[in-house]
């Protein structure tokens, strides 16, 4: 086969054999790329690895890059980074690591990062950095006192690989669990309407995968529905959420707490002209830049994953990495 593969994901980290897995199987070359801007043409590029985290779609201009490609793997649940439309237009075939269940489901970062962050919405970890790095020790204890996750409910919007792992860190601790899922039969945990899931709970955890149906699901019918005092937080994608909606909400509700690892343009790079991100300033908001995925060993796993994926494409056999 000729060609060679372009590897724009963070890699730097990755262990040597998993560098030298992949030019074993393809010529590589390894180049993180955010911007555009940083995208060369490559008339010889047979396979693109993306970085799900890139600031640019791939789409007509980039794929214009690279008119040799046949295959793309996001290392990633999520392509709403890709235009998959364009890519089929141009027979260029799109996986993502849903395409490698076994594989993926090694991977628990992004449900234990959800977990952290329903965590520091309900202690008010935010507000507690910010007072100490203002100089203050409790003068401001009001602002700081938090809630127990115990004996709370948890509303899981979602009940996938990460809804699962996080319906055994909160039951572990303590909380009730109740989900919506209208594609899962098995549940676990009561499988109740979307409706019922943000009147009943304490805290709602959007962990849904972004989908044509799921793409501004929330909205401020549900957003005003929330129990006096409750939480909610998104590891999923921005668009799920109605941000101009959940703003309003806000605006009108200082007692709800939200805690985000996700904002709508975050594929433009135009997530800073989000309208939740003055609520950051006055601690009602938490925003962490969509890093529940982005450790050491999730992100190997992923780059492992993501060469699986690659050599059945090429129709190589399977290979321990």
């Amino acid at each position: 086969m000729t060609g060679h593969c372009i590897f724009t994901a963070p890699y730097e980290f990755l262990p040597e054999e998993l560098i030298l897995a992949y030019t074993d199987t393809l010529p590589t070359i390894f180049c993180e790329i955010n911007e555009r801007s940083e995208l060369l043409k490559d008339e010889e590029a047979y396979a693109w690895i993306v970085n799900p985290g890139q600031a640019f779609r791939v789409d007509s201009e980039s794929l214009g890059m690279l008119p040799s490609i046949k295959v793309v793997v996001t290392p990633s649940t999520g392509t709403n980074h890709i235009d998959l439309e364009e890519c089929e237009e141009r027979g260029v075939t799109v996986y993502s690591l849903l395409d490698n269940r076994e594989c993926l489901d090694t991977i628990s970062a992004s449900a234990e990062f959800t977990f952290l962050l329903l965590m520091a919405v309900l202690r008010r970890f935010g507000i507690a950095i910010t007072e100490v790095s203002g100089g203050r020790w409790r003068e401001n204890e009001d602002r700081m006192r938090g809630r127990e996750l115990s004996d709370l409910r948890v509303g899981l919007v979602g009940f996938g690989r990460i809804g699962r792992r996080m319906f055994r860190y909160c039951s572990s601790f303590g909380a009730e669990v109740v989900c919506h899922d209208p594609y899962v039969m098995d549940t676990e945990v009561p499988n109740l309407s979307l409706e019922e899931i943000f009147k009943t709970s304490d805290v709602v955890c959007v962990c849904c995968a972004l989908t044509a149906e799921t793409s501004g699901l929330i909205g401020r019918s549900l957003l005003e529905s929330l129990k006096q005092e409750a939480s909610l937080i998104n590891t999923s994608r921005g668009e799920v959420i109605v941000e101009t909606d959940l703003a309003e909400v806000l605006a009108l509700r200082p007692d709800l707490r939200v805690g985000l690892d996700v904002l709508t343009g975050e594929i433009t790079g135009t997530q800073w002209k989000s309208p939740l991100l003055p609520f950051k300033d006055q601690g009602q908001v938490l925003v962490t830049p969509h890093i529940a995925g982005a450790t050491l060993d999730s992100q190997t796993k992923a780059a492992r994953c993501a060469l699986h994926i690659l050599r059945n494409h090429m129709g190589l056999p399977y290979r321990e990495i």
